[in-house]
């Protein structure tokens, strides 16, 4: 009662300070009521206003950046499509003015030559009277319309040729012509298993497919589809599968043709290819004469194989291909083991011959190796060498104490591999000669109360070997 008491005097007191009467607090405090209770935090209502402001501003902001962001963005574009659209514009103008409806992107081949029936497209800057798509006449020469300047030869020569020759001819009637000359529609050879195997002309931008189907498409699909050919002018022979790009859509198989290609179809001989025959003569295991495939390329490794490989007396790394006129390329067999679609493999054509050299260095590699014998090895070959030829060493390897012996003259070399490995003393390493004998003593195997019985046993199993080393003395 005293507390209820103290309580109502304090809130009097309060009242009475601040002057404000019963009736006025009253007032005030149903006023701020709804505000919130005494603890003065602010109302749910005020709450969601505030989130509401917030969002908004948030809003505007992110509106904001997003158009300040896409209008760098489009300011970058423009400047870097400027340059382009400016060339275009010049590109443009420049074949407006020379009255050319030739294409912007001709074909271009060094290595191909004009022949009669092909069209040029010529666009002489500035000069529409010279500028147009021009056919080769059978006689290879072109004719402008103006009579003043008369034929001008260009078969039989490069683009670049005929660009000069051009030039110079018009350079007798107009001060330092600017030549552009292509060759917009040309003539290719189309052979093999076609409907109407010949020569078509196809134009600029044509594909693999279009030149196929120009010879009446392929006889059996499924058997040559994917056996296409296609000889650039330089020479150069590549394989597509058209089945592919008709079946999977893989558009690399159906490159454009250029002028100059030849396309051979299925079972077709390819252009640089002829029926015939090659031989592989040297260290091969079967030497002889074999016939070229007629289905597919024979390469450098199908012939291997024909053959069955080298002997071991054979030096693979010094193999020789030597063409029918007399041309020798120097081969490494062993580089087709592991790449066969390398550079090496090449294309064998009738009249090729491919030796295989034998090795003049005679080696026998006993004692503790995996497969000790005699080996054919090449010249200059190193006691390592040797030993890796023979398998490797054995485990119960002696490195310390092996050994060449020669037998002219007669002489022993000792090698200690263990110094060879370890601290890489190249002194016991020798070079090996013909009929050298390479000697690597084993570890007798220790088994307790039987070991002498097991050594004796070692040297009565291998004393065959000790006694092949006399031969050479």
């Amino acid at each position: 009662m005293a507390a209820t008491t103290g309580c109502r005097a304090v809130r009097g007191f309060n009242a009475s300070v601040l002057g404000l009467s019963g009736e006025t607090m009253a007032r005030s405090v149903h006023f701020r009521g709804p505000a919130n209770s005494s603890s003065g935090k602010p109302s749910v209502r005020q709450v969601l206003m505030a989130m509401t402001r917030a969002c908004w501003w948030l809003a505007v902001l992110v509106c904001g950046l997003v158009v300040v962001v896409a209008g760098v963005t489009a300011v970058a574009e423009g400047e870097a499509a400027a340059p382009a659209e400016a060339g275009q514009v010049q590109e443009r103008a420049a074949g407006a003015a020379a009255g050319s409806s030739a294409p912007a992107e001709a074909v271009a081949t060094a290595e191909y030559r004009i022949r009669p029936g092909d069209t040029l497209s010529i666009t002489v800057l500035g000069e529409p009277t010279y500028s147009g798509s021009f056919t080769v006449r059978p006689d290879g020469t072109i004719l402008f319309s103006d009579d003043m300047v008369g034929p001008v030869p260009v078969g039989g020569m490069t683009t670049k040729e005929a660009t000069e020759t051009v030039a110079s001819r018009i350079g007798e009637y107009v001060k330092d012509p600017t030549v552009v000359l292509a060759v917009s529609r040309f003539r290719i050879m189309v052979v093999g298993n076609v409907r109407r195997p010949g020569q078509y002309d196809l134009n600029e931008g044509a594909r693999l497919m279009d030149a196929v189907n120009a010879a009446g498409g392929v006889e059996d699909e499924k058997r040559d589809l994917g056996r296409i050919y296609l000889t650039k002018a330089s020479g150069e022979e590549h394989r597509y599968d058209l089945e592919a790009f008709k079946e999977k859509a893989d558009a690399t198989q159906n490159v454009l043709v250029e002028p100059g290609d030849k396309i051979a179809v299925g079972r077709a001989v390819s252009p640089s290819r002829r029926e015939g025959e090659f031989k592989l003569t040297g260290a091969f295991a079967k030497p002889g004469t074999y016939r070229l495939d007629e289905d597919e390329d024979t390469r450098i490794s199908d012939a291997v194989e024909r053959g069955g490989r080298w002997t071991t007396e054979g030096n693979p790394r010094a193999a020789k291909l030597i063409r029918a006129d007399g041309t020798q390329c120097p081969i490494d067999l062993t580089l087709l083991d592991g790449d066969p679609r390398g550079a090496e493999n090449l294309v064998l054509r009738d009249g090729d011959e491919l030796f295989v050299p034998r090795n003049t260095t005679e080696v026998n590699v006993l004692g503790a190796v995996a497969k000790p014998g005699e080996y054919f090895v090449a010249p200059g070959t190193t006691l390592l060498e040797a030993i890796a030829t023979a398998g490797g060493l054995k485990e119960t390897a002696i490195l310390e104490s092996c050994a060449v012996v020669r037998s002219d003259p007669p002489v022993r070399v000792p090698a200690n591999l263990k110094r060879l490995l370890q601290q890489g003393d190249v002194t016991q390493n020798p070079v090996l000669e013909n009929r050298d004998v390479v000697f690597v003593p084993e570890r007798p195997p220790s088994t307790g109360t039987g070991s002498k019985t097991n050594w004796f046993q070692t040297m009565t199993d291998n004393a065959w070997r000790y006694i092949w080393l006399f031969r050479y003395f």
